[in-house]
């Protein structure tokens, strides 16, 4: 089976669509081409840090004539470089750390609804959102359980960080203790907060029934006085739910029905830009992934809306943005969206305090 360094070296039409919209590409080469026959040679070997470049944000397949894919190409790299002990890069030793912690006892939790007697669905909200606000995670789960009684609740990591560094052994790891958590509950609906778990979830583990929480809470509906003669924000699309037309409609919706309303950017649904974290990046590529962001920032005229913890997070130091949860569950947003953002320790803590506070109101689930 033709992998797709080769296949990219082999099927490239040089139209330079990709380049133009990609400042991985940009930076590296004048076509995916040119980049692939200099991995083919053993370019990647000689400079590591250029397949963890790439955001993995998938818009190149979206514009190649060919449906090639850049971040496919990246990913078997890093696997390759892996198996070679030439990666993770030195640099990543901060996303394994938070890996580490969010698939250790220090988050991961199981805990079905204790008004119930079975588990109908678990609320799945990530190291993400956990991460961003232990209080809005807490306050999305108790609305659910309100309208969908028999909602559990489970902590812990997709194992997405440890995949996208190529570590495919451990991203198995972390995975399985997952998805076994969630079988100890006794079903397979998954109520799950971010994009990227969606997608991973969705890919590897396809015996789970997934929704997003935007599509479940536009079916219970929202909490009453929710809806206020809202303001305008640019919504940003998460590159991972680049090709999910239900969780972008949903999203739309409840921006509706909250009052308030939507700047479509150019770079929207299916051909949204990635916020500058994904892949990883900024670990090994400060200067890449600041310049990602900073592109992205710009193309927005209002504060961002986000349904994705990480892509606020990315954004916060250069325009107010806020996550589509906090205009239905946090009466504060409007200070909040200046706020600074959680990375590293402080992060950790946050998921830490979401477990402390699930116990003292729930018990120590499982």
């Amino acid at each position: 089976m033709m992998n797709e360094v080769d296949r990219i070296a082999e099927d490239c039409l040089d139209c330079g669509i990709c380049v133009e919209d990609c400042e991985f590409l940009s930076s590296y080469c004048d076509s995916p081409r040119e980049l692939a026959e200099k991995f083919q040679a053993g370019f990647f070997r000689e400079e590591p840090m250029v397949p963890y470049s790439c955001n993995d944000c998938r818009l190149c397949q979206e514009l190649c004539p060919e449906e090639l894919d850049i971040g496919k190409m990246c990913r078997e790299l890093r696997q390759e470089l892996v198996k070679e002990g030439l990666g993770p890069l030195p640099g990543h030793r901060f996303v394994r750390k938070n890996q580490d912690f969010s698939a250790s006892d220090s988050f991961t939790l199981a805990q079905p609804d204790p008004a119930q007697d079975k588990c109908e669905r678990v609320f799945f909200p990530g190291c993400t959102l956990s991460g961003y606000s232990p209080s809005l995670t807490l306050k999305t789960y108790d609305y659910l359980r309100q309208k969908l009684p028999g909602t559990g609740i489970v902590l812990g990591c997709c194992g997405e960080q440890t995949l996208c560094l190529g570590d495919e052994a451990r991203f198995q790891e972390v995975l399985a203790e997952t998805l076994n958590m969630i079988k100890q509950l006794g079903t397979s609906e998954v109520i799950v907060t971010c994009p990227l778990c969606y997608k991973t979830f969705k890919a590897h583990a396809p015996e789970l029934n997934l929704t997003f929480v935007t599509e479940t809470l536009q079916g219970v509906g929202l909490p009453e006085g929710v809806k206020v003669n809202g303001q305008t924000f640019s919504l940003h699309d998460s590159c991972s739910a680049r090709w999910e037309k239900g969780i972008q409609d949903s999203v739309r919706a409840l921006v509706k029905e909250t009052g308030h309303q939507i700047e479509e950017m150019e770079y929207s649904r299916e051909k949204t830009r990635c916020c500058g974290l994904g892949g990883m990046v900024p670990f090994v590529n400060m200067e890449l992934g600041g310049k990602i962001t900073k592109r992205r920032v710009e193309e927005a005229s209002h504060d961002i809306l986000t349904y994705c913890a990480s892509c606020r997070e990315a954004f916060a130091p250069y325009k107010p943005a806020i996550h589509i949860l906090d205009l239905i569950f946090n009466p504060d947003w409007k200070e909040d969206k200046a706020k600074a953002p959680k990375t590293g320790k402080a992060r950790r803590e946050e998921q830490a305090k979401l477990k402390t506070l699930l116990q003292e109101k729930f018990g120590k689930g499982q």
